[in-house]
Parts: C-alpha cells; structure tokens; sequence
C-alpha cells in the first residue's frame, strides 16, 4: 500500500503524459463503446457514466504542485479526451457527425473541472478538508455503487463490475489520499452512510415525465428496445423504462422547434439529459 501511495501523490504528470492519458482513454472509450456483445454492460459504462473519470481526473490532481496546475492539466485532459471519442466513434454512428450532440453533457463537465481540481486540490493537506472533499468523491461513488448493483439485479450480471469498480474506488481513496486514522474512519463512515441511505431511502423510478411546451409534438427514437414513449395532451411526455441502455430521442413540433434528449435505462431507472434545442 505504501508502494502505492507513493505513486499515486508522487508520479510526475507532465504536460506530454496528460495528453498521452488523455489520448490513451479516448481511444479506449471509442472503441470498446463498438463492441456490441459488450452493450450495456460495465465495460461500456466508461462511454456513458462519468465514474472511471473521476479516478483519472484525481490521479492528475494529486500529482500536480500548484492549484492552478492541477485545474489546466486535468481541463486539458477532458478537453483532449472528450470530443476525440466522438471523433473517432463517427464513422461507426448512423448519423455520422451528428453524434457530437452528446457532446454537450461532457462539455458542461470539462468546463466544471476548472473550479473542481481547484476544490479536489486540497486533497493533497490529508486534513479535515481533505475528507470533506473526498467525501464528495466517494458519496457519489458509492451512491453509482447502488446504481448499478440495481441494475445488475436487473439484468444479471450486466453492470456487477461497475458496482464493485464504484465501491472499491471509494475505499481505495480513503486509504490512498488519507493518513491518519480519525480521518479515514470519518471518510468510510460516509460512505457506509451513503450505501444506507441510497439502499433504504431511493427506488426504482420505472418511469419519467417530460412536459414540452404548448402545441403538438412527434419524436423520433434512436434505439426504440431502451423506452416506451407516450405523448399525450399534444405535449404531455412520458417515458417507461423497457431494458438497459441509452438513446436519444428528437421531439419536433409543428412549428418547426426541435428539442433532443439523451435517455439512459439502468436497473429500471431513467436518467434524461436535455442535450439541444433549437
């Protein structure tokens, strides 16, 4: 563990290594995402959920000197890494270049990981600080852990491997980023209490209401075995989750207004994106 440690605070990122990483996870992302006996299941979830990103974007953090260094670096990483996999995953989309529509949601994160390797830089004082921010870290992480045990329970054994990465990735922060022992207990405790809370207090939402503005409206769906979808009232959405995976799905009224959604199904549960609208 020591050994381990000593690695991940130590390793000198330079600027051509974060963009070999950046480069190397693109790559990756872009090609495993067109494995299609792999769909839906934890070895595509790096193309869909922003969970193995967050042991990057930490990695890059805890290995930089300054606050200002860590925040360029690990902007530049999403930056590089983000609109490449789109890049490359075009001539494997239907719609070619349409694709980079998805684009959006993982722009929003490149831009927030400004202001958040600033925050995640206090990682490296192994204070009381500290296992607040890391406890952001890890409450999310464990909350994803349900996530996808759910989703797994679901459809067996699709996303157990996600579920275990999540958990696992929370521990192994507490005792990599953390030295002493009042804060590594304080920094599990969390997530013990975020793995009840999530367990006990949330469920399956099998379905989800979109209310589109005043008129008339037909969509189109990208992968119509993800979700039913019922319009009524002229605007009136609502989406029923049919099996894991993602889509997108175009709403166009009458008067020519386009609204685009991406839509992920896991373990029952729906998450909608507003993606663009025009």
């Amino acid at each position: 563990m020591e050994k381990v440690k000593k690695y991940f605070g130590e390793f000198n990122m330079t600027w051509p290594r974060v963009i070999l990483l950046a480069i190397i996870t693109a790559v990756y992302t872009a090609l495993i995402n067109q494995v299609s006996f792999l769909k839906d299941t934890s070895f595509q979830d790096i193309a869909i959920y922003v969970d193995c990103w967050i042991l990057f974007a930490v990695f890059i953090v805890v290995n930089c000197k300054k606050w200002w260094e860590a925040a360029l670096k690990c902007f530049v990483f999403f930056l590089v890494s983000q609109p490449l996999i789109y890049l490359i995953e075009v001539p494997f989309y239907g719609y070619g270049w349409d694709i980079f529509r998805y684009y959006d949601y993982w722009f929003k994160i490149t831009l927030l990981t400004l202001p958040g390797a600033v925050i995640a830089f206090q990682l490296k004082k192994k204070n009381w600080l500290s296992v607040v921010v890391l406890s952001v870290a890890t409450g999310y992480l464990s909350a994803a852990s349900v996530r996808y045990f759910r989703a797994a329970t679901a459809n067996f054994p699709n996303h157990l491997l996600s579920a275990i990465f999540c958990i696992a990735l929370a521990v192994f922060f507490v005792f990599v980023l953390l030295d002493k022992k009042k804060h590594r207990i304080a920094a599990l405790t969390v997530i013990v209490a975020v793995v009840i809370a999530f367990v006990s207090f949330t469920g399956i939402d099998k379905s989800k209401e979109i209310l589109l503005d005043e008129g008339s409206w037909n969509y189109s769906l990208e992968d119509e075995s993800v979700v039913v979808v019922e319009i009524t009232d002229g605007n009136h959405v609502t989406l029923t989750a049919k099996h894991d995976g993602d889509t997108s799905i175009r709403f166009e009224s009458d008067e020519g207004t386009e609204i685009n959604y991406y839509v992920t199904v896991s373990g029952g549960s729906i998450w909608i994106n507003l993606l663009d609208e025009s």
